[in-house]
């Protein structure tokens, strides 16, 4: 059997090299275990480093890298003291806030202005080794995950009077729990109410059946659902417009 995850974390026509995991924080939370662990399942470099200052600032070649910088918990202070260097470390990869709380996750969810330097992802450090390993996957591929009780706080969050302007809502995004979906669990969503299968659907969006199934359990678990059909009913009831846009083959 060849190693898991190990194929399928680097996308097609990629260099492995170009691809790195980097913790910042303290050995005690990200053991030398831990780190082998990660650069023998995912086959991508793999380091631990006490702050971002010890990472070299991404260049013109680092465009387009599947750079993941991962900040502990006990980093939030720094982070959101420094967001702008953060962001500038994580170039175009992705930068993922990794918390063993949920009163932490939610204080840095609150706390990072997205508005002005972008969406991060969140990795919780007390789950199942099986489920950590899949969200450190979607990282790789540049989906951030965001956990369902963060996704609570986007569906019930007050409009400020001095927010930032956006565009209006399709009719579908109105929906609560339709919104708390992110952007890639709803073309999933959209892809299994076509009727196709997770092969064709991981095709499609370029992604492996494994997270395909990832999608699909978070969606479930969201939407409130056990089964694709009732997950296809949900969809075509709260987005008919975008059911209509589904092509026919």
């Amino acid at each position: 059997m060849g190693i898991p995850f190990q194929d399928s974390a680097i996308p097609n026509n990629s260099n492995p090299e170009d691809f790195s995991i980097n913790f910042v924080g303290k050995e005690l939370f990200y053991s030398d275990q831990t780190i082998h662990g990660v650069q023998t399942e995912f086959g991508v470099v793999t380091r631990r480093i006490e702050t971002i200052d010890m990472l070299p600032a991404p260049s013109r070649l680092d465009v387009g890298a599947g750079k993941v910088v991962v900040v502990d918990q006990m980093m939030l202070d720094d982070l959101l003291n420094r967001p702008q260097a953060y962001m500038e470390i994580a170039g175009s990869g992705s930068l993922v806030f990794a918390f063993r709380k949920e009163e932490a996750a939610r204080l840095a969810f609150e706390k990072w202005n997205r508005s002005k330097f972008g969406d991060i992802g969140y990795l919780p450090m007390n789950v199942a080794p099986d489920v950590w390993q899949s969200i450190l996957r979607l990282l790789l591929h540049e989906e951030l995950y965001l956990p369902c009780f963060l996704a609570d706080c986007v569906a019930h969050a007050p409009t400020l009077s001095n927010s930032v302007p956006v565009s209006t809502p399709r009719p579908s995004d109105l929906h609560p729990t339709y919104s708390k979906l992110t952007r890639r669990e709803k073309q999933v969503l959209k892809l299994v109410s076509k009727g196709q299968s997770n092969k064709i659907i991981a095709s499609n969006l370029g992604i492996t059946e494994h997270t395909v199934k990832l999608h699909m359990h978070n969606v479930a678990g969201k939407i409130g659902v056990s089964n694709r059909t009732a997950a296809a009913q949900f969809f075509f009831e709260v987005a008919p417009d975008e059911a209509r846009e589904l092509p026919i083959d």
